[in-house]
């Protein structure tokens, strides 16, 4: 496994990420429990999870699985936004209110006295940033909180947050985890160019197109009905003929090198260096075991570049899973 320097922030983390959306609600327990040890044993240090993630139940299963030794090798990083609390209208979002009570949460449920990152999963129109800050900024001074990341927001949104913390001399976010892989291309034109600017660690959520990168479809096929493609329309109608013809040269590639698509798919993530570690998430042990050496697995040079260029136009569509345009509201007391 290799390590990289965590943007601005003074760790290391390891290549690739363990994102644990999965554990254990998709997988069982025993199973999650391999898959986690097996992902230390290989070297990985970094593991992703939410409050969201089956209510609590991942950080709950991580709380559960991780051994005081091994949590201290280890950073851990989580998210809060999703509203935990149906029975309370603000049981949401990113206002001090929530926050606090996020992170209390989500302590108690991992079993730990500290989160290393601790990510707003999606921007908060309602709230001013300024109070979504400060809090961070609290929790970071009283040691509940190592360091600051985001999801899913817009560059604009990010230069946003920056310039409010240098103005108050508050903690500034250090990450931004964003969807991109081969078929998703959008945050080159943005996110990308501002996370190198401000040397932002970028962390890479869906690397294998929820699973279309791996060769399990097929054109012509019917789309298995249990499959995520078979039950998400939406996804359905993505898969249009160019996508049909890229996971052809990506087949076409694959063979060329004797390995299965996923790992040409991330290869080709591995090789940005911008990209401070692609997420692997999955539920069965092949979704992992076998990409745990993509690090040392090198497409040439002239592949790469074909791969960028018949995946060019997939840096043009809507951004990811964020239809939250607008900024934060004003902070109308604040100068």
């Amino acid at each position: 496994m290799k390590y990289v320097k965590f943007g601005n922030a003074g760790i290391q983390v390891s290549r690739l990420c363990l994102g644990a959306m999965e554990f254990p609600d998709n997988c069982e327990e025993k199973v999650a429990q391999a898959l986690l040890d097996e992902a230390i044993d290989a070297g990985i240090n970094f593991i992703d999870t939410a409050d969201a993630y089956g209510r609590g139940t991942s950080e709950e299963f991580l709380g559960r699985a991780l051994t005081p030794e091994k949590r201290d090798k280890l950073i851990i990083a989580t998210k809060f936004w999703v509203k935990m609390y149906r029975d309370n209208i603000n049981g949401g979002g990113c206002s001090r209110y929530h926050i606090i009570r996020a992170v209390e949460a989500s302590l108690r449920r991992l079993k730990m006295d500290y989160i290393d990152l601790i990510q707003l999963h999606h921007p908060d129109p309602l709230t001013p940033v300024e109070e979504t800050l400060s809090t961070l900024d609290n929790l970071v001074k009283q040691g509940k909180v190592r360091y600051i990341g985001v999801c899913n927001h817009y560059a604009w949104q990010m230069a946003h947050m920056l310039g409010v913390s240098a103005l108050h001399n508050w903690e500034p976010l250090v990450s931004i985890q964003c969807r991109y892989s081969l078929l998703d291309r959008v945050v080159e034109n943005e996110t990308i160019p501002f996370a190198k600017r401000f040397n932002i660690a970028t962390m890479t959520y869906g690397p294998l197109a929820g699973g279309v990168l791996t060769g399990k479809y097929k054109r012509g096929e019917p789309f298995p009905p249990d499959s995520r493609v078979g039950r998400t329309k939406q996804m359905q109608e993505r898969m249009t003929d160019e996508v049909w013809d890229i996971l052809d040269e990506v087949r076409a590639l694959a063979d060329k090198y004797g390995v299965a698509m996923n790992k040409i798919a991330l290869a080709w993530l591995v090789s940005k260096p911008y990209v401070t570690c692609p997420i692997l998430g999955g539920k069965k042990p092949e979704h992992f075991n076998t990409l745990y050496d993509v690090c040392e697995f090198e497409l040439a040079p002239e592949d790469l570049q074909h791969l960028d260029k018949i995946t060019a136009s997939m840096k043009y569509g809507p951004f990811a899973n964020q239809s939250i345009f607008q900024g934060s509201e004003l902070a109308l007391n604040r100068w």
